[in-house]
């Protein structure tokens, strides 16, 4: 059996009844979490410029633009909603596939759903057999990719539409030969690079946004009858091979039994900010409230950081402010340690346009803080044996040497901090409480009804409605 039959057998034939309800409950939060970050990144550079074009391109209205409302094409709101997911950098993260998936999965299937007006339980479905095609895709290329064509490439975009199909598929009713076919009609669009985010610019935070655009048209026009090739993951000119130069997996690689779905290990983030910037930013956190430092005790600082896969280190570089002050932010594991140190948060308020330019403080220790790539602690590290790669597990260090001579230290690993056990369904809610406030256009009442309305997603009969109720008020 081809890869993309395998699949698409696992999208369309499971039924809702095998899902199990731990399954359904992680992906309630990680819904409840994705809705949250659009909220707050709604006003975020170049997206109120996005939502402007896609309502100037006007056409027939098929799906809703989150926040303001609008109708567009549903391939235009899924692409607007992916980018408004994604914008602060504060979406979930599948660690073992280092995939951010709902930025491209759910806008997509919140799209879809409404143009078809399936029920929230086919919303819910299609949310995690989408998670769980991208991801047992993607861990497999996560592993495999090494070297300067595997850094190059963005997991996310090139993964992430293949589930996100899958997932639209689904919802549009469509039989497995269908749904092959839009998987191959994907892969001829699967794309996105790391460039914009190496420049530190805004189309970074566009790609996941045109992975779930493209999945809409792959999905719609296989509904036409085009067809897709279906040896798209291990063909000659297939995934493993045109991407990351080795061989595809074996079926039974792609079918392993896990005993549980791969959204249950989706992780809600703490900060706005790359996940290889975490440990660091609560190491700081940790010691500037122990310690209760100020900037007059600092004398040095240095942090210890592992790089991702192949040793790719996206957040370990001397921090700039740049044209888009934001993103570098986001992606400086230095300015998330300075900011916790001088001013004990790394949230949402910390991370604008605006706060990074006007913080000087922050900025000048964010400037002359040390980074040591790959220092091991003493007595090494102990990687536990699973999908997780093994950079997961390796302690990412801040050590602060005080003007009085003290040197002071904490380490977390990356699997501590972005354990999918970490944050809680309650965690989840003060953080979406957090995102409506931040926003400053989802009163606290209205906050609530969307959090109630994701909790009781299953039981509405139109996603309409379910959008309809998730709505903010300018």
């Amino acid at each position: 059996m081809c890869l993309s039959r395998l699949l698409a057998e696992m999208a369309i034939n499971t039924r809702w009844e095998e899902i199990t309800p731990t399954a359904i409950e992680a992906c309630r939060k990680v819904i409840l979490d994705t809705l949250g970050v659009a909220i707050a990144g709604w006003n975020a550079p170049g997206i109120q410029g996005t939502i402007r074009q896609m309502q100037k391109w006007g056409g027939r209205k098929e799906a809703t633009v989150l926040v303001c409302g609008s109708q567009v094409p549903a391939p235009n709101a899924a692409c607007v909603n992916g980018m408004m997911i994604h914008a602060l950098d504060y979406d979930d993260v599948h660690d073992p596939a280092s995939l951010h998936l709902m930025s491209v999965i759910f806008p997509a299937v919140l799209a879809a759903a409404e143009k078809v007006n399936a029920s929230g339980q086919h919303v819910l479905a299609s949310t995690i057999l989408g998670v769980e095609v991208a991801a047992r895709i993607g861990m497999i290329y996560n592993r495999r990719r090494s070297g300067y064509q595997g850094r190059g490439f963005m997991p996310t975009t090139v993964i992430g539409g293949f589930g996100t199909a899958a997932a639209a598929c689904r919802l549009f009713g469509y039989r497995v030969d269908q749904a092959v076919n839009a998987l191959g009609i994907n892969y001829a669009q699967a794309s996105g690079n790391r460039q914009a985010l190496f420049d530190k610019t805004l189309t970074k935070r566009l790609q996941p946004a045109f992975a779930a655009r493209n999945a809409i048209w792959s999905a719609a026009l296989a509904g036409q009858g085009l067809t897709g090739p279906e040896n798209a993951a291990e063909g000659d000119a297939g995934l493993f091979r045109v991407y990351i130069n080795v061989a595809p997996p074996s079926e039974e690689e792609v079918r392993r039994s896990r005993g549980f779905f791969e959204i249950e290990r989706d992780t809600i983030k703490r900060f706005t900010s790359c996940g290889l910037a975490h440990p660091v930013t609560q190491a700081a956190l940790d010691l500037a409230q122990q310690y209760n430092l100020r900037k007059e005790d600092l004398r040095d600082v240095a942090i210890y950081i592992h790089g991702g896969p192949d040793g790719e280190n996206l957040v370990g570089h001397p921090f700039e402010m740049g044209d888009n002050p934001q993103v570098n932010a986001q992606f400086s594991a230095a300015y998330g340690v300075a900011v916790a140190l001088l001013r004990r948060r790394a949230g949402l308020a910390e991370f604008t346009d605006r706060q990074v330019r006007e913080d000087a403080e922050v900025a000048e220790l964010a400037k002359r803080i040390r980074i040591v790539a790959n220092r091991d602690e003493p007595g090494g590290y102990v990687h536990i044996e699973d999908d997780f790669p093994p950079h997961v597990d390796k302690p990412h260090t801040v050590v602060v040497t005080t003007k009085d001579g003290r040197e002071l230290s904490k380490a977390y690993t990356i699997r501590e901090i972005l354990s999918p056990r970490a944050m809680t369904m309650a965690d989840t809610i003060a953080k979406f409480r957090g995102c409506a406030e931040f926003a400053g256009i989802c009163p606290a009442d209205r906050a609530e009804t969307i959090i109630s309305s994701v909790q009781e997603l299953e039981k509405f009969d139109h996603a309409s409605d379910f959008v309809a109720h998730c709505e903010c008020e300018s």
